[in-house]
């Protein structure tokens, strides 16, 4: 796997904020390889993560669209499987792309991590986390909601 390095240090990354401990992998049963002890990792292919019934929500999803598994899918099912695991199985994901998946994995709101013109491999890096997705804005606030002390002071 060539992107076996920057994938160790993006968990080491990960492992920084809230920890990881349990994650599911998509594309390659990464259990073989000595990346992290620590997580409790469950391998999917794709037919057996779209047929998953919700029982838990894992802390990571690793999906690995450039692996030889999923290269051959279709743009509906990698729409499918990067929904499902972002709506209901995974708090965060990271997804390892060819170049060709940026506007799938950019209209379903995942922000990559390493820029494509920096390097002369055929891969992309990207990740959702529910947490940093949107930012708030300035009017979402309590002072610009109904605020019940005033009803009958002032008149709108």
């Amino acid at each position: 796997m060539a992107e076996q390095n920057v994938i160790a240090s993006m968990l080491d990354d990960l492992s920084k904020e809230p920890p990881i401990q349990t994650a599911l992998c998509i594309g390659q049963n990464l259990a073989q390889y000595d990346i992290n002890q620590s997580i409790q990792w469950h391998y999917f292919t794709v037919t057996e993560f779209l047929n998953l019934p919700f029982t838990q929500r894992y802390d990571l999803g690793l999906v690995l669209l450039d692996s030889q598994e999923l290269i051959h899918i279709s743009n509906i099912e990698k729409s499918q499987l990067l929904v499902k695991l972002r709506d209901l199985m995974a708090k965060r994901i990271v997804v390892v792309s060819q170049l060709q998946d940026e506007k799938l994995l950019r209209a379903l709101g995942f922000t990559q991590l390493i820029d494509k013109t920096k390097h002369e491999s055929d891969f992309a890096l990207w990740q959702f986390n529910i947490l940093t997705y949107k930012h708030v804005p300035d009017w979402f606030n309590s002072k610009f909601w109904a605020n019940p002390e005033n009803w009958n002071k002032f008149r709108w």
